[in-house]
């Protein structure tokens, strides 16, 4: 979830793990009464959810129907709509309400916009991939592989680096989104890689990582200036989103 710093409202995802594979939705939440203003129907399995630096749009993934959206934050209403897909069926380019049985091979996870280009990147978790969007043509600009299972994204706010958990094998990799070559894949300290934060000064990424049954949930501190794993902090079990806090002078 999110707010707006046009709206100053809050954008959240349904994210329809159990019942019937059908679309399901985004609620839009007035964040000072906590009253939802709006669910707005999206696609199969909502993941993820990051509003553009001016905060006019929001963007989601749907996982099972391999779809990323665009809402209109003042309308709030579906923009535009983009198929994942590998290769291209023309019968799933229709809104997700009409097939909603489609499973997709790219199981998107997550979105992320860049702070100053009109792009967007996505975690493929099914096809082990970051998936490149170009906004202003509404096109994928770019393909390219990972490791095992990307599962969140996130840029330093210099927009200089791509980050994502690689969740199938317990790594993050990093990429210079100049040209998103791999600068490089760092082991973490367990296993089950999971969300992302970045400081503010785009010195230091703070992953959390669930662990395997019993294990404590461990919050990883990678230095983005040496590219390395410089601490490693035991938190509670299955640790999952992570934020990091801006304190103002």
């Amino acid at each position: 979830m999110q707010i707006s710093v046009a709206t100053g409202l809050l954008y959240c995802v349904n994210f329809n793990l159990h019942g019937k594979m059908e679309p399901s939705s985004v609620s839009v939440v007035d964040p000072e009464e906590m009253i939802e203003i709006k669910k707005i129907t999206t696609g199969s399995m909502p993941h993820g959810s990051r509003i553009s630096p001016d905060g006019l749009f929001q963007y989601s993934v749907a996982m099972m129907s391999g779809e990323l959206f665009e809402i209109d934050a003042i309308s709030l209403k579906v923009n535009r709509v983009l198929n994942l897909e590998n290769k291209m069926d023309h019968s799933s380019m229709n809104h997700t309400m009409h097939n909603s049985m489609k499973h997709s091979s790219v199981k998107p996870t997550w979105v992320i916009p860049h702070p100053f280009k009109k792009i967007v990147y996505i975690a493929g978790n099914g096809s082990n991939e970051i998936i490149e969007v170009n906004l202003e043509e509404w096109f994928i600009s770019d393909r390219f592989k990972t490791g095992k299972g990307p599962y969140n994204v996130e840029i330093t706010p210099n927009g200089k680096f791509l980050l994502a958990t690689l969740k199938g094998e317990g790594s993050t990799a990093i990429w210079n989104t100049e040209d998103n070559t791999l600068v490089k894949i760092i082991k973490n300290s367990t296993t089950v890689s999971h969300g992302i934060a970045i400081s503010s000064d785009n010195k230091f990424a703070f992953i959390s990582l669930e662990g395997v049954g019993g294990e404590p949930g461990v919050v990883d501190v990678i230095n983005l200036e040496k590219f390395e794993l410089v601490s490693s902090v035991n938190v509670g079990k299955q640790a999952g989103g992570i934020a990091f806090w801006k304190i103002s002078n």
